[in-house]
């Protein structure tokens, strides 16, 4: 099925350049592009798009063609999106045989152009995929992404976002944890190898990734950085390139590095935790924030958290992208088993944060490690947004301990219940458009027809109760 495109949308490379050259930084953008590639005796440019698992799917562009492209575009098979974790294509997304499997156009982000230091003499830049005729494949996260940001601008209101990441590193010949125990906080494991760690990050804060804090977690070999708030776009392409920098870096130090959810049974899984503000265009001030509230919430923040709340049984087919992701859901895990949202309260899915003032943010707590960026800051904000053109009264916040409460709403404990609940959210849906919708619904079930294909005990009690081999193999050293 074809759909009806965006027409503000719809655009050829070469006018998406024109566009840009007009805009009030291209000149600027041009400018420090080629005084980059000067500099760092840039020879290869990668131009890299994400599939639904946000795993980069790129070309390497000699730099002698790299204005060529900029140009004209670079060709792409038109299906990535319908490749899984393990380049398995699935059908019925739109993209495949409807299509007669052809090639999209992807139209360069001159904003993304980034030196990437852990690569001799080798740049990126960040690519949206566009059919041959200008429209645009609006399955893309990223393409969603831009397309909710703007409707927030338009409202009068730039989105702040802040990621944090857990991951789990193994060395790489075993496969074994870089280094044992629970660890959580622990000096002497903050720094295990202080060779490796010193150096990716400072690898990645010379790339410009700006991180705030570095620390062990509570499983052996686990991991976690935050990276600084930044607004817009830029903060969730960040997010994405940082997850595969940290794997390429580590493999140069023989680490395996993996965001793959819950790599132990017995062990915490990793998160990937997503903190959201909304900044005023016009005053700067946080309109999250009234301080003439007794909680010091604006009514803006309530209405963006009922929206979360209502919305996070759908949204779980992005905040638990793997069949592996759902034995995250475990008692005594610290992992989120519900959209409630409280105080500084852990048990909870969504938390507003103890700082107030300028700092106030929401913090969603519900999406794995193995997560998309792109898509956990879209279904975060559209989901917000529904509440705000809604209006819809916020629940009452948490005081309690959640995991405790034998009355509180679970959030779906597999795939086949977060897909239900994703087909039964017609506002949702309609907010996504139908475009994005056919490829999640066919990529989510073709995720569950290869895990019974490939895991017997998948769709029984028992597949909760261990990690199968499977799993790791799929992915571990992927994702």
């Amino acid at each position: 099925m074809t759909y009806p495109p965006d027409p503000e949308s719809v655009l050829t490379p070469k006018e998406a350049l024109a566009k840009a050259k007009a805009s009030p930084r291209g000149g600027d953008l041009l400018l420090s592009i080629e005084k980059a590639i000067k500099e760092n005796d840039i020879k290869y440019v990668r131009f890299e798009q994400y599939d639904l698992y946000g795993i980069p799917r790129s070309k390497n562009v000699p730099i002698s063609y790299f204005a060529h492209y900029l140009e004209s575009g670079l060709n792409f098979y038109g299906g990535i999106l319908t490749c899984d974790v393990q380049t398995r294509c699935a059908p019925g997304t739109g993209y495949g045989e409807e299509v007669t499997y052809g090639d999209a156009r992807t139209i360069p982000d001159l904003a993304t152009f980034m030196v990437l230091p852990w690569v001799p003499n080798t740049a990126r830049i960040i690519v949206d995929p566009h059919w041959y005729d200008g429209r645009p494949l609006m399955g893309t996260p990223r393409i969603l992404l831009k397309k909710v940001l703007k409707k927030f601008y338009d409202l009068g209101y730039i989105v702040r976002f802040g990621f944090e990441f857990e991951f789990y590193l193994f060395n790489e010949g075993t496969l074994e944890p870089a280094y044992g125990s629970q660890p959580i906080f622990l000096t002497l494991y903050n720094n295990f190898d202080v060779d490796y760690l010193y150096g990716m990050m400072d690898t990645l804060q010379k790339a410009g990734f700006r991180i705030i804090t570095q620390n062990s977690e509570q499983g052996p070999g686990q991991q976690e950085i935050n990276l600084d708030c930044r607004d817009g776009l830029a903060a969730v392409d960040e997010a994405q390139c940082f997850k595969y920098a940290v794997k390429e870096i580590s493999r140069q130090y023989g680490y395996v590095a993996s965001f793959m959810t819950k790599p132990w049974i017995d062990r915490c899984a990793s998160g990937a935790h997503i903190h959201v503000s909304l900044i005023d265009r016009q005053t700067g001030a946080n309109a999250f924030l009234d301080p003439k509230d007794p909680d010091g919430l604006s009514p803006l923040l309530r209405q963006f958290i009922a929206g979360v709340a209502r919305h996070a049984p759908a949204n779980t087919v992005f905040t638990a992208p793997t069949v592996n992701c759902y034995k995250r859901y475990r008692p005594g895990v610290c992992a989120p088993t519900t959209a409630t949202w409280g105080f500084e309260n852990r048990s909870v899915g969504l938390r507003v944060k103890g700082t107030r003032g300028q700092s106030t943010h929401l913090e969603n707590r519900l999406a794995c490690a193995a997560t998309n960026p792109y898509l956990s800051a879209l279904s975060t904000l559209q989901s917000g947004l529904l509440g705000i053109e809604e209006s819809l009264p916020c629940p009452e916040p948490s005081l309690g301990d959640v995991w405790a409460d034998p009355k509180a709403k679970l959030l779906p404990a597999t795939m086949e219940e977060a897909l239900a609940a994703f087909e039964s959210d017609a506002k949702l849906k309609a907010a996504y458009g139908p475009e994005f919708v056919q490829v999640v619904v066919a990529m989510k079930n073709w995720d569950i027809q290869i895990a019974k294909e490939n895991c017997p005990a998948y769709g029984t009690p028992d597949f909760k109760t261990f990690i199968s081999d499977w799993e790791r193999a799929e992915f571990l050293e992927i994702l």
